[in-house]
């Protein structure tokens, strides 16, 4: 039977999004064929979110001047999934700063703050599941979404081509970003049997800065298949954090930091790219957009407890020294307030699994829905 004829059974599976993170979802049982009675049955089945796209995602041609996205979308009934890169952050960490000042004989010492959080209790081969079947659900929901998905087998000589990113399940790839006040560590997967890979366009998480050999065979790819092509990178995170920023002394005294476990789709970008003629791998005729996330899209299902593992706080030494100096007329001679705490979010495979699987479900389908607002003409 070849990986066409497969039909979508494990997407099926992921709308319920109870299934066990244990449950196998092999690359083989991942892709729509569009032209079978039984799958187009199955894709009928799923249901898109009745949320309004359009306030979720945007986009432009040529980056940032061309045309939107929305009018790119109507130009072909054909979409093809060339990648599907799912990021999972796996530690989070917050900062905040009041910078110190001295001004009119008086003294503002400063104060900073950080929080850790990481997260205990899911291992790869879960991680590697939930690819496999945000994968299949998102393939459903494309068909759902009234297109005709291209088989994964139209890919097969895009997918040799490429400058992989190394990976393995003993050491899946793993990066640190920088976000605001805080950095991330994730780790990504690509659904079983399909290459892991970045290009230059594909931001913070790539391993391909400058390298654009990846993104040239993806426009080849494109118009090989004749079919509008799509790769999204999407993070999901466990932990919404919050900081009060860098501010400075004269205007505020504490600096703040927090985190809720909460699911969420925190990240989605993807090209999309409908390729008529290609040229040294650029598009030539046809159009080519970037489009992002522009919300994150959460989940209510609660996945995992917070546990403080380790705190720092100068604040009862501080007190002491800025009391004895008070007496002696001497401002903050406790020095900067100072405060660390270092936590973890622990859950377990199959409670993640179910939280993590409803958020992508909620963001995948939402991205297909895309799609249907603005059907191929």
């Amino acid at each position: 039977m070849s990986l066409s004829r497969t039909l979508i059974a494990l997407a099926l599976l992921g709308t319920g999004l109870a299934a066990r993170a244990e449950d196998p979802a092999p690359a083989a049982a991942v892709t729509v064929d569009v032209a079978a009675p039984a799958a187009i049955q199955a894709a009928a089945a799923i249901t898109l979110p009745e949320v309004d796209p359009d306030t979720y995602f945007t986009g432009k041609a040529g980056g940032t001047f061309g045309k939107d996205a929305t009018k790119i979308l109507p130009m072909n009934k054909r979409v093809g999934v060339a990648g599907f890169r799912v990021v999972f952050v796996t530690d989070n960490s917050i900062k905040a700063q009041v910078r110190a000042s001295y001004f009119g004989g008086v003294d503002r010492s400063g104060a900073s703050a950080k929080m850790d959080v990481g997260l205990s209790g899911v291992d790869g081969k879960t991680l590697q599941a939930i690819t496999d079947q945000a994968y299949a659900t998102f393939l459903a929901q494309l068909a759902a979404a009234g297109r005709e998905v291209v088989p994964a087998e139209e890919f097969q000589k895009f997918f040799a081509e490429l400058q992989p990113t190394a990976t393995s399940p003993e050491q899946p790839y793993r990066k640190e970003v920088t976000l605001g006040y805080g950095k991330q560590t994730g780790v990504a997967y690509s659904p079983t049997g399909i290459p892991l890979w970045f290009s230059n366009w594909d931001g913070l998480w790539s391993d391909k800065t400058f390298d654009q050999h990846n993104i040239k065979r993806f426009n080849e790819a494109a118009q090989r298949s004749g079919a509008m092509v799509v790769a999204p990178v999407i993070v999901v995170d466990f932990a919404q954090m919050s900081s009060s920023g860098n501010r400075s002394g004269f205007l505020a005294r504490e600096a703040s930091v927090g985190a809720t476990l909460s699911m969420s789709v925190s990240a989605f970008s993807s090209s999309l790219t409908n390729a008529l003629e290609v040229r040294g791998g650029y598009v030539s005729k046809g159009e080519d957009a970037r489009v992002n996330l522009t919300q994150g899209i959460g989940s209510e299902i609660g996945f995992a407890t917070m546990q403080e593992v380790k705190k720092e706080d100068n604040s009862a030494t501080k007190g002491m020294f800025d009391a004895l100096g008070g007496l002696m007329g001497m401002a903050n001679a406790g020095g900067a307030a100072r405060s660390k705490s270092t936590n973890q979010a622990v859950t377990n495979n199959e409670a993640y699994a179910e939280a993590a699987r409803d958020a992508l479900s909620r963001a995948t389908g939402t991205f297909a829905a895309w799609f249907r607002k603005h059907p191929a003409s």
